[in-house]
Formats: C-alpha cells, sequence, structure tokens
C-alpha cells in the first residue's frame, strides 16, 4: 500500500517557492517512490550542484543511487528532459544530491537543475520535476 509523503528541494537559496507531491512503499527492506516538484513561484540552487529533493525513508549508505528524473518545461520552455537523480555514497542518505537532466549544450550532456522560473517572465504553469526510484532503506 502507497503512503503520501511531501518530497521537499534541497539546496535552495532564498524562498522555497515550490510544492511538492509523493507516494512510496516499503518492502521487504525496499523504499519504491516518485516525488514530484511543482515550481510555483522562482526559485533558485543556492550553489552549482543544483537541487536536490529529500526521500521518504533514510537510504542504506554506502553506495550510490541513481534514480530516473524528468523536468517538465510546461509553458516555460515547452519540453521534457529527462536524466538522473543521485544520492551519492558519502550522503547521510536522507536525500537525493543531485539532480540532472540533458542540457542544449555539450552533445546533451547531464546539467544540473539550479534554477526554475514558476510565474516569472511569461510562464502561466510552472516547471514540474520528477524522480522515481527505489533503494535499500537504512
Amino acid at each position: 500500500m502507497a503512503t503520501s509523503w511531501t518530497p521537499k528541494l534541497t539546496n535552495v537559496a532564498g524562498i522555497n517557492g515550490t510544492a511538492g507531491t509523493g507516494r512510496y512503499a516499503v518492502s521487504e527492506g525496499i523504499c519504491s517512490f516518485t516525488g514530484q516538484i511543482v515550481a510555483k513561484k522562482e526559485t533558485s540552487a543556492a550553489s552549482e550542484a543544483g537541487f536536490g529533493m529529500t526521500l521518504p525513508v533514510p537510504a542504506a549508505a554506502g553506495c550510490r543511487y541513481v534514480f530516473q528524473a524528468s523536468l517538465d518545461g510546461r509553458d516555460a520552455d515547452n519540453g521534457v528532459w529527462t536524466g538522473e537523480a543521485q544520492l551519492y555514497a558519502g550522503s547521510d542518505g536522507s536525500k537525493i544530491d543531485r539532480i540532472r537532466v540533458t542540457g542544449a549544450a555539450n552533445g546533451g550532456a547531464l546539467v544540473s537543475i539550479e534554477h526554475l522560473y514558476g510565474d516569472v517572465e511569461g510562464a502561466a504553469e510552472a516547471e514540474i520535476i520528477t524522480v522515481t526510484g527505489s533503494y535499500p532503506i537504512a
């Protein structure tokens, strides 16, 4: 049975203008989840590392986990970019460290998401970040 949780962006500079929704289930020590972050207002990352996201339950330490990620540009850019969300081995397991999607430069290399327009620059609808995956719990 899936449980609701409210994912939050991490590494945010100033005010976090996003709202999160998510579902997760834990079975036999594995947490499967889908978390969604919606930019309601302009939001910027505190560093070039870009945004991360909280997890519903802590991950087991000592491994690097990679999850599927997407950024829906909605009215801001009218596109969907795919990429990965990473949880590093040195992390405390409470959050995803980086969310990256394909960029326009460098042959589509993965780039960190550092800014969400939200309601500025003519965007009628916000960008949406979605992260999906599973991992062993602590």
